[in-house]
């Protein structure tokens, strides 16, 4: 299994450590991408858990705040990481997701896509799944696509996905062309960090 940790934030770093520590996620190949200065603890936090860290630095300066602004670069980096993953089981972890302890071992029962839920950050703050789905939801459903905060897939599919230059998310995209089926678990709840606290489902 390879983790793929693309990170723009070391504010959250303390947090997404402990909470990975004490998942099941398998101490196996982290690709660490480090796409802003400032992040270098990343690696040896990473490194002291148990991963096989393979780091690659961007040398790119501070992304832009807004969600909308910051397309462009999230598209360059999920081209870039797309020339990364190896084939096989590949859970993507956002830097900002707070992962339940059983987040793998809930994921890989559903088959090789799945995800977690998390909320969004900007006003919605509904469930990062598309289409959007509204209200309480319990157990797993398909979905068309999601977002990139905890993702299991494989290699070969998401290398496989073929990304446009369109202004709209990154991660809808890129998981709609997964293949089928993607199961959302909604028992699989993950954390967003914000700067005023961390928002659940």
């Amino acid at each position: 299994m390879t983790l793929l940790i693309p990170v723009i934030r070391d504010w959250t770093r303390e947090a997404v450590i402990a909470a990975i520590a004490a998942s099941d996620i398998p101490r196996d190949r982290c690709i660490l991408v480090l796409d802003a200065p400032g992040c270098e603890w990343w690696e040896t936090s990473l490194y002291d858990l148990g991963f096989d860290v393979e780091l690659h630095i961007t040398l790119n300066p501070y992304p832009p705040e807004g969600r909308v602004d910051r397309r462009p670069r999230h598209r360059a980096m999920v081209r870039y990481t797309q020339t990364l993953v190896p084939d096989g089981p590949l859970l993507c972890l956002e830097d900002d997701i707070l992962v339940p302890p059983d987040i793998y071992a809930r994921l890989s029962s559903h088959g090789p896509h799945a995800t977690g839920i998390q909320i969004a950050r900007h006003e919605s703050r509904r469930p990062v799944l598309y289409p959007a789905f509204r209200g309480i939801r319990v157990g797993t459903i398909g979905v068309d696509g999601c977002g990139f905060g905890c993702l299991l897939t494989t290699g070969e599919a998401y290398r496989g996905a073929v990304l446009g230059d369109g202004p709209g998310p990154v991660d809808k995209e890129l998981t709609s062309q997964l293949p089928r089926p993607l199961v959302a678990d909604f028992e699989c709840v993950c954390g967003h960090m914000t700067k005023d606290g961390v928002l659940y489902p």
